[in-house]
C-alpha cells in the first residue's frame, strides 16, 4: 500500500448503490417470506456482487454450485444421523471428501461451510429444514445480485456504439 486512499468515483459508487440496493431488496423479500436465515440471503448478495454482470454470474455460479453440493451432503449426514449416528463422525466423514474437491476447484469452499452450517442443531423446524432454506436463502441472494447487475449491461448494450 503507497499510504494513499484508493480511488472512488462514478463507478465505484454505481457499485456501492448496486449493492445497498440488493441488500434492501434482498432484506426486504426475507422479512416477507419469514425466512428463518434471511441473512443468508443478504451475505449472498454482499459476496456476489461484482462491479460487471459476467463477474456476479461467475461468483453466483460457484456460490449456488458449492451451496449444493454442501447441503447435498448434509442432507445425508442428517438422514444417517435421525437413525442414531452421531453428528461428528458425520461431519468429518462428509467434509474429507469436500474438502479435497475444495483443493481441486478452491471457488467450491462452500460446500464445506455449507455442510459445518446444516449439521448445526436446528433452533426451528425439521433437521432437514436446514439446508432446505440454506439453499431458498442462496438462491434467492444470487438471483437479486443478478437482477441489480443487468440495468448496467443493458445501458452499455444500448450506449455501444452500431456498426
Amino acid at each position: 500500500m503507497s499510504g494513499s486512499l484508493p480511488h472512488f468515483g462514478l463507478d465505484e459508487l454505481g457499485h456501492a448503490v448496486k449493492i445497498l440496493a440488493a441488500c434492501a431488496l434482498a432484506y426486504s423479500i426475507t422479512r416477507l417470506f419469514h425466512l428463518p436465515e434471511g441473512y443468508w440471503c443478504l451475505i449472498t448478495v454482499i459476496i456476489v456482487t461484482h462491479p460487471d454482470l459476467p463477474g456476479t454470474l461467475t461468483a453466483s455460479r460457484d456460490r449456488l454450485i458449492g451451496t449444493l453440493i454442501g447441503a447435498a451432503v448434509g442432507a445425508v449426514a442428517i438422514a444417517i444421523h435421525l437413525r442414531g449416528v452421531p453428528s461428528l463422525p458425520l461431519y468429518a466423514v462428509g467434509l474429507v471428501p469436500l474438502a479435497m474437491l475444495t483443493a481441486v476447484w478452491p471457488t467450491l469452499r462452500l460446500s464445506c461451510i455449507t455442510l459445518t452450517i446444516v449439521l448445526l442443531p436446528s433452533a426451528e423446524g425439521t433437521d432437514f429444514s436446514r439446508p432446505m432454506y440454506r439453499v431458498l436463502e442462496i438462491l434467492l441472494g444470487t438471483a437479486i445480485a443478478t437482477l441489480v447487475a443487468l440495468p448496467a449491461l443493458l445501458r452499455r448494450r444500448q450506449s455501444a456504439p452500431t456498426g
